[in-house]
């Protein structure tokens, strides 16, 4: 995909066309963190321009970490606004830990900047990608495909139904944990995140 077309982001201007008679792919599981097994899993909605979806991430990694029989992290896409989409879809380019890996580039990126997410360049992609094995070709690939498209637009309408109205939205055995967002204490809500896994 043209740099043009990435900086649209729309679903209209670079979302491939399906062609006659064609359907998308059943979407793939949704990428997990830690052990799929984990009876604590949480359910993250996220942007990837999100500086507080950043900020969420940097929590819930190091808890998969320490507490790795208890807990996992399940990702959904929200994007809110363009390029968002586009880096969803490039995302899903990649599995397992190079998915992790990729995402954790860019929200990485996002946050150093303060929310600045214009450093998201194609070039900047790519570099991501390659430090993950992939290529250019991996990211045009899967901006090519219909089917990740189609995922990403299907987890954003279903964090709608959900009341997700602001990243990141995060639940937790069907409990709404963050309805009006991220809790300023960052320390105390990975406290409380902890100390819900331990009782739970």
């Amino acid at each position: 995909m043209g740099a043009a077309a990435f900086a649209a982001g729309a679903w209209s201007s670079s979302r491939p066309a399906l062609s006659a008679g064609q359907q998308p792919e059943k979407a793939a599981a949704p990428p997990i963190l830690g052990d799929a097994m984990a009876p604590g899993r949480f359910v993250v909605w996220g942007s990837l321009t999100c500086p507080f979806t950043a900020q969420l991430y940097e929590i819930l990694r190091p808890i998969v970490h320490d507490m790795p029989k208890a807990a996992g992290v399940e990702w959904r896409h929200f994007p809110t606004h363009a390029p968002d989409p586009a880096l969803h879809v490039a995302a899903l380019g990649f599995e397992g830990e190079h998915f992790w890996g990729f995402t954790t580039s860019i929200l990485r990126e996002v946050l150093s900047r303060g929310g600045i997410y214009q450093g998201l360049t194609p070039e900047k992609l790519a570099e991501f990608a390659i430090a993950e094995g992939g290529s250019q070709g991996t990211l045009d690939a899967a901006y090519a495909d219909p089917s990740k498209w189609a995922a990403v637009k299907e987890d954003l309408l279903a964090g709608n139904l959900l009341g997700v109205a602001i990243t990141p939205g995060l639940f937790y055995q069907g409990h709404f944990l963050t309805p009006q967002g991220m809790p300023q204490d960052g320390k105390a809500f990975d406290a409380a995140l902890r100390a819900m896994l331990q009782h739970s």
